[in-house]
C-alpha cells in the first residue's frame, strides 16, 4: 500500500488594497525560493480575489497581509480609560490607526476566520516597520519609483528570493513582496513581533 504525505509549502505576503482598486496584490513563495506576483483588476472584488487565489492554490498555509486585524482592546472591555484609536503595536511601529482605516479593517478582520478555516494562518504585518528594521528608509523606501529595482536586488541578497525585477511594477507590488519576506522571516525564527497579545500584534 502507498501512502502520499502532503505538505503544506506555500506561502504569500498580500498588500491589502481598497475592495475595487485594483491595487491588492500576492507575492507568492513556491518551489523553494522563486516568487511571483498576482494582483486584483481595477473594479473587481479584492477580497474574492484573495478566496479565488488560495482556493486554486491548497498548498498555502501562511498568509501575511498589510491590514489590522484587530481593533484596540478597549472595544472589547467596554467604556473606561484607554486608548480608542491606537493599539500598542501600532503605537511601536508607527502604523496607521485601524479606526481610521475603517472599512479596510473590518474587510481585513472578516478574512481571518475564513482563511482559518482553509488552514491557512493569517498574520497582521506592516511593510512600512520592515523596510524601516532592514534600513530601506534610509535608501529613500517610496520616495520615486525609478528606486524599486534597487531595492528588489537588496530583498534578493537577504532573502534569496528569485524573480524578475521588472515584475515589480509598483510600491504595492514591491510592499507584497516585503510581506512575503516578513512571513519568511517568521518562517526561519528571525520575525519581529510588537504590540500586546491579547489585543494583537504586527509581526515583521
Amino acid at each position: 500500500m502507498c501512502f502520499r504525505i502532503y505538505l503544506r509549502i506555500m506561502i504569500i505576503g498580500i498588500d491589502f488594497g481598497a475592495k475595487t482598486a485594483g491595487t491588492t496584490v500576492i507575492a507568492r513563495l513556491y518551489d523553494y525560493n522563486k516568487v511571483d506576483f498576482h494582483s486584483s483588476a481595477k473594479g473587481e472584488d479584492a477580497d474574492q480575489f484573495l478566496f479565488n487565489f488560495i482556493d486554486a492554490n491548497p498548498d498555502v498555509w501562511l498568509a501575511y497581509i498589510d491590514a489590522p486585524l484587530s481593533l484596540p482592546k478597549i472595544y472589547r472591555n467596554g467604556l473606561g480609560e484607554g486608548d480608542y484609536f491606537y493599539r500598542q503595536a501600532d503605537r511601536s511601529t508607527g502604523a496607521m490607526s485601524p479606526m481610521f482605516l475603517g472599512g479596510l479593517t473590518a474587510r481585513a478582520m472578516k478574512l481571518k476566520p475564513a482563511f482559518r478555516q482553509r488552514g491557512i494562518k493569517l498574520v497582521e504585518t506592516y511593510p512600512s516597520k520592515l523596510a524601516d528594521v532592514i534600513g530601506l528608509k534610509d535608501k529613500g523606501y517610496k520616495k520615486s519609483s525609478g528606486d524599486i529595482s534597487e531595492f528588489c536586488d537588496e530583498i534578493k541578497e537577504r532573502s534569496l528570493f528569485q524573480f524578475d525585477n521588472k515584475e515589480v511594477r509598483n510600491w504595492h507590488y514591491f510592499d507584497a513582496l516585503l510581506c512575503l519576506y516578513s512571513a519568511k522571516r517568521y518562517e526561519i525564527q528571525a520575525a519581529m513581533v510588537f504590540g500586546d497579545e491579547e489585543e494583537g500584534t504586527i509581526t515583521v
